[in-house]
């Protein structure tokens, strides 16, 4: 009986060698979407390499010192009831050995410090394109720094937002940058602190409030070249499968195709993900994002595409004393979308005055489908516009930019698929999946017009929470917004 007892007092012990095996296998994957250990960028390999040196000297000091103890256990155990008894001589202090260890761990802080200082010295500025020396040494050449894009960043619960100030445009929580290029990224917050943490490329920097702080990083292009899977194999890609386009939805296609959104390891190449590093309120969790690398050609089609839309003037009016070109876009009143909606006309020809946009009128056509239409104008009437903007730089609004939104991989910050179906159930209850946005939560709402029911009531509808008890409504917006593309 006692026996069975004892052997059953090591089962804990002898199913934790079992597992053992498994939890070391699982270690083995280095690659899933947010490891510092597997770096593609310049400054990313920088600071693994000193992570590594540190580990390796770590290692060293414990077999070194737990050798030493090993060694005395087995040399002064006691081997018999007469060793017991004898006291070993009695000594205190040895300059010799104090002073080698001081000497010693003096030397071992040294090693640390020299590669630690350069980096942080390489990551609080971009390398200067005159200095040869330290491009040999990064392996860079001068016209990736000397052309460095800059990015302003700013921090907003719970989403980012993106600036190119040289280009002229705005988006969010998706980072398009030129793989061949360094990114200046200006770091900034309009309410709490945040921290900016983009671990396969560039580290980690705090956002404070008050202040603006600084990162940058430049991407491995060898490195991005290999696709990695899932059992961490690498092949070698051409540049479509290692740098799908954004501009022409091929980025986003790749990331729908044959794959969960939340799998841990993505075989999608120039595709990197961050998140917020900082715990800043109710949704930290849920505010990421993602950056994406590009060819210079694809960066810079993906450029004009922006440009084109938010620099361009809003269709105006239709006034019947003007004459049209082939191309121009009007706005004229429609009925049969809503009792104040408009539609958008474009001029299939160059048309005289007078000649209205019309059902029948073959010089003009409708730009968009009705459903388009009413997703638009809910857009506007649902006070949409007050945080949002579509088709303009919207510098300071409330929310995120959703220009070319539908050519997005993701949507709520980089936390769901942005697909019809998750975007139709981010419109109907938003706080439901992140808990404390301001969409849902905002209370205010300028100048928002109550309609007669609410005032016979005497309760004012939020304009957003109000699109759950109308899926139609939610339906159109989903295709207005899905159509930014």
């Amino acid at each position: 009986m006692i026996r069975i007892l004892r052997l059953l007092q090591n089962i804990p012990a002898f199913l934790g060698l079992m597992v053992l095996p498994w939890l070391l296998g699982s270690c083995s994957n280095i690659n899933h979407k947010q490891s510092t250990l597997d770096p593609k960028g310049i400054v990313a390999q920088n600071q693994y390499d000193i992570f590594m040196l540190s580990i390796w000297i770590t290692i060293f000091l414990f077999c070194a010192v737990g050798g030493c103890l090993l060694f005395v256990l087995w040399k002064y155990r006691v081997k018999g009831e007469d060793d017991a008894k004898e006291i070993p001589p009695q000594t205190h202090g040895n300059p010799k050995i104090e002073t080698s260890l001081i000497l010693f761990s003096s030397l071992i802080l040294v090693i640390l410090a020299i590669p630690t200082l350069q980096g942080i010295v390489l990551f609080n500025r971009v390398p200067d394109p005159n200095d040869t020396e330290m491009l040999k040494k990064l392996k860079l050449e001068r016209s990736a720094v000397e052309d460095a894009i800059t990015v302003n960043v700013t921090g907003k619960r719970f989403f980012w937002v993106f600036e190119y100030p040289e280009y002229g445009i705005v988006t969010a929580n998706e980072l398009v940058f030129p793989a061949s290029k360094a990114v200046r990224l200006n770091l900034r917050t309009t309410d709490v602190i945040h921290s900016f943490w983009l671990p396969k490329l560039a580290g980690k920097m705090d956002l404070m409030p008050g202040q603006e702080n600084f990162i940058w990083f430049v991407a491995d292009q060898e490195k991005l070249l290999f696709q990695t899977d899932k059992e961490g194999h690498k092949t070698p890609a051409t540049i479509a499968e290692a740098m799908p386009a954004v501009h022409d939805g091929s980025l986003r296609e790749a990331v729908f195709k044959d794959r969960s959104f939340f799998d841990e390891f993505d075989p999608v190449g120039g595709l990197f993900y961050g998140q917020c590093a900082e715990f800043c309120g109710n949704s930290h969790a849920y505010m990421q994002f993602r950056a994406m690398a590009q060819t210079d050609a694809d960066f810079d089609e993906w450029v004009h595409r922006f440009q084109s839309l938010q620099a361009k003037e809003k269709p105006e009016q239709y006034n019947s004393e003007k004459a049209y070109k082939a191309g121009d876009t009007v706005l004229l009143k429609d009925s049969s979308l809503g009792e104040k909606a408009h539609r958008e006309w474009q001029a299939a020809v160059d048309v005289d005055k007078g000649q209205a946009p019309e059902v029948g009128n073959e010089a003009w056509k409708k730009k968009n489908q009705d459903d388009y239409e009413m997703g638009r104008n809910h857009f506007q009437t649902s006070l949409c516009t007050q945080c949002h903007a579509v088709n303009s730089t919207g510098l300071g609004a409330i929310g995120p930019n959703l220009t070319l939104f539908g050519l997005r991989t993701s949507l709520a910050a980089g936390w769901m698929q942005n697909d019809r179906k998750n975007l139709t159930e981010w419109l109907r209850d938003s706080d439901k999946i992140k808990f404390g946005n301001l969409m849902w939560n905002h209370e205010v709402v300028k100048n928002y017009q109550p309609t007669e029911e609410e005032k016979d009531k005497g309760v004012v509808q939020h304009p957003v929470r109000e699109l759950k008890n109308d899926p139609k409504k939610i339906e159109q917006l989903v295709t207005y917004l899905l159509g930014q593309n």
